[in-house]
């Protein structure tokens, strides 16, 4: 049976950040090798679990390595890493073909396009065999990234609930790949940068392209339509949406007219975003009769590289006299503290405000200690279901009828198992705030009674053109 490497080099860049990743990072969420990955994916909603499920081919576990969102990689981190897949790939045996699970917004303090790397890194050692590759929507790819595919497949979905199903499919391509079927891409790119806002798959105009995109899908001539709205808080030259068209070869000319159509309807769309301030905001969620209210903190947004201790809506709920919110901080110290003074005990400290002067100024608190906890979960949600997270230290603090959860980790909102583990229950709640942009509907969709999508400081902000920029007006 033909063997294909499986590999995984997975980060969301925000370049604005204050906080560089470091390999600890990719420690703390994922740093495997060999069966580890097996023993971690198999049968779980991840693009490497949908890998793995195929029996078309032997699955060759190589590397898998992924932090959440942050600041540029340092240096040292990408050279380890590398050096690992580097040898993982040498190591494994003669391959026939090679899976990737990336993202393609990662960037490092010595090299903007991380992806390109990884790739030519990995032609070097195996050469001309098949290479299929995963994205994520929000991946900004290179000419050179895609091109260095045989294909390209990209979630479909924002939030992302496909991962699996994208995994499941680039082992499909991989299999025609091996029967000697031959593809290359096409890409096209508009320098468009585009708040995540903007970008989710069930509205348009991101859903009529997406229903498009599958029309396209299935004339001859093309096999996969890539749509990539982009990561636009990451000042690189990449950066803005990209259209990736794998196509058998001899077709050219119908990828390359598939592509043209799809840039026209992405430059021809509305996709501008306003939203009310913080102080708005509270003001509307506290007068609304549906509860529970979701307050996206959506330039703290963690899962787009946010430090997740922004605290202008935990300063306006307290100001205003709100009751019965929950608001999540990431604050290691304060966390620390509440673990100090334990269960029952009251907490005096300032929390947030602590990564950067973008996020709003640290808070003075006193409070009652309800619960510390080591912060491990195990989701069985849409996004990434049944993979085990951790916030570390974790303490559940009430202060003036809000519930504050105080994590060791800046954790994105993906998962409702991140407050019920803490004994929170977010569907007694009247206001919770999520510190994401839409990733957080995979937690919270489904108990959520009216969502307030706010304006909030920060390094993801709703107008992307708030952040200076060195590589062009966008």
């Amino acid at each position: 049976m033909r063997r294909v490497g499986i590999g995984r080099l997975w980060h969301e860049t925000n370049t604005y950040s204050a906080r560089p990743t470091r390999l600890d990072h990719f420690g703390a969420l994922e740093l495997l090798h060999g069966e580890a990955i097996v023993d971690k994916h198999a049968g779980t909603g991840t693009v490497i679990g949908g890998m793995l499920s195929t029996k078309r081919f032997e699955p060759v576990p190589l590397v898998s390595a992924g932090a959440w969102p942050g600041g540029r990689v340092t240096t040292d981190t990408l050279s380890d890493l590398l050096g690992r897949l580097e040898d993982a790939l040498r190591g494994a045996g003669p391959l026939d073909g090679l899976l990737l699970d990336l993202h393609g917004a990662m960037v490092a303090e010595a090299d903007d396009d991380v992806e390109g790397t990884v790739l030519s890194v990995s032609r070097q050692v195996l050469g001309g065999v098949p290479v299929v590759a995963v994205f994520d929507l929000h991946g900004n790819p290179s000419e050179a990234t895609a091109c260095n595919c045989d294909a390209v497949v990209v979630y479909n979905t924002y939030p992302h609930v496909d991962m699996r199903e994208r995994g499941e499919e680039a082992a499909s391509i991989m299999s025609e790949l091996l029967d000697d079927s031959t593809y290359q891409t096409l890409v096209r790119k508009v320098p468009l940068l585009i708040c995540p806002l903007a970008q989710g798959t069930d509205d348009s105009p991101m859903r009529d392209l997406q229903a498009r995109a599958r029309q396209l899908e299935s004339a001859d001539g093309i096999r996969r339509v890539a749509l990539f709205p982009g990561f636009p808080y990451a000042d690189v030259a990449r950066a803005g949406f990209s259209v990736v068209v794998t196509h058998p070869s001899g077709g050219d000319d119908r990828a390359a007219e598939a592509a043209d159509e799809l840039i026209a309807a992405v430059t021809a769309s509305d996709w501008s975003v306003r939203r009310p301030d913080p102080a708005a905001a509270v003001a509307e969620a506290l007068r609304s009769p549906d509860r529970p209210v979701i307050l996206a903190d959506v330039a703290d947004n963690v899962g787009g590289g946010g430090p997740g201790d922004g605290t202008a809506l935990l300063a306006e709920l307290l100001a205003q006299g709100a009751r019965k919110a929950v608001v999540t901080i990431a604050d290691a110290e304060a966390a620390r503290a509440a673990a100090q003074v334990g269960e029952g005990g009251v907490l005096e400290v300032e929390v947030g405000g602590k990564t950067d002067y973008l996020h709003g100024d640290p808070i003075a608190i006193r409070g009652t200690v309800l619960r510390v906890t080591n912060g491990d979960y195990r989701t069985e949600g849409s996004w990434m279901t049944g993979q085990k997270f951790s916030t570390g230290t974790t303490a559940v603090v009430e202060v003036d009828g809000i519930t504050l959860v105080i994590t060791e980790r800046a954790t994105p909102p993906f998962h409702q198992e991140q407050l019920t583990s803490q004994g929170v229950d977010p569907a007694s709640a009247a206001i919770i705030v999520a510190k994401g942009a839409l990733a957080w509907r995979s937690a919270f969709g489904d108990i959520a009674r009216r969502v307030i999508e706010v304006d909030t400081p920060g390094i993801c902000p709703s107008d992307p053109s708030r952040l200076p920029r060195e590589h062009g007006r966008r």
